[in-house]
């Protein structure tokens, strides 16, 4: 079952949002929307990696062109013309990374490894690594994504920048109930917590082989099914991903089954859209959060065929 909905939901993003009539292919933000930035297209790259370990076929060489209309000397800009975000950089490193181990393509691994090596360049004097170029705004979401790709990447000293910068988070921005701060801005923690950040924090400690218990009981404790629907999809999905490689994750499985079963009967639209049933959004633009479901059903998937993966 899990399968079928992930290649459903797939096929509804393909029909509706990817377009070749431009002089560069073009991943629309929706039906009939702009271009989608960064962000939402690390999520479709990684919605597509899964595609094709699921057996698929999605259209690679169409979304490599798309992205190529953002890219900005070694990394790539969130729109054309703006500034280079080292989130974004860090989830599509990620993303290529999980294409280079379904495919035989060996460039994507070569591309994920240099945006390891540019997402470094955004480690603040301070501690952690900046949000964006230009700002001394220091996120989770920056800082424990990059630890994750400089690890997976393997890049070289990959455990002792990634150990500093856990080690930066844990003094700054963990919780009393262990859980991820949002960011540090001027000085002041902004204590809102999204699963994303644990998720990426989460894979990051198990990557150092830190221990990972607590916060693992504290995600799987504060999310409840009901609090995952207010999420944002794009949100979850990295969290089920992290939680899922983990050495025996069942109890992940039964926490989260609720969830996923309640996004195939209540957020599904006729159209094959997941933004019914009051769903959690990122924003109003759904092809970020239709390519995370993608990805939360071919994780699943991958879990009841017995397959094991990276994280990545």
């Amino acid at each position: 079952m899990w399968a079928e909905l992930a290649l459903d939901a797939w096929s509804t993003l393909v029909r509706d949002t990817v377009r070749t009539g431009w002089r560069r292919a073009r991943v629309l933000d929706g039906p009939g929307g702009r271009p989608a930035a960064a962000w939402p297209l690390a999520q479709v790259v990684w919605a597509a990696a899964e595609v094709r370990a699921l057996g698929g076929d999605p259209p690679t060489a169409t979304l490599d062109d798309a992205l190529g209309r953002l890219r900005s000397g070694d990394a790539y800009v969130a729109v054309p013309h703006d500034k280079r975000y080292f989130d974004d950089n860090a989830w599509l490193g990620l993303a290529f990374l999980r294409m280079g181990a379904v495919s035989s393509d060996p460039s994507w691994l070569d591309r994920a490894r240099g945006l390891a090596r540019f997402v470094t360049t955004g480690e603040d004097p301070d501690g952690g690594v900046r949000w964006v170029e230009g700002s001394a705004t220091r996120n989770a979401c920056s800082t424990a994504s990059a630890a994750w790709l400089l690890l997976e990447a393997r890049e070289p000293d990959a455990s002792s920048i990634a150990a500093r910068w856990l080690d930066w988070l844990d003094a700054t921005l963990r919780r009393p109930d262990d859980l991820y701060a949002d960011r540090i801005d001027g000085g002041v923690v902004h204590e809102e917590v999204w699963t994303y950040n644990q998720g990426a924090a989460l894979t990051a400690s198990r990557l150092l082989m830190r221990p990972t218990d607590a916060l693992r009981a504290a995600i799987l404790s504060r999310w409840s099914a009901d609090d995952l629907w207010r999420e944002p999809p794009a949100f979850a999905a990295i969290a089920y991903r992290a939680l899922l490689g983990d050495a025996d994750p069942s109890d992940a499985i039964e926490r989260w089954d609720p969830y996923l079963e309640r996004l195939h009967t209540e957020a599904r639209t006729e159209d094959g859209w997941f933004t019914g049933g009051g769903v959690g959004r990122y924003d109003d633009r759904p092809t970020l959060d239709q390519a995370a479901v993608v990805q939360l059903f071919a994780l699943r998937a991958a879990v009841t065929s017995g397959v094991r993966r990276s994280p990545a």
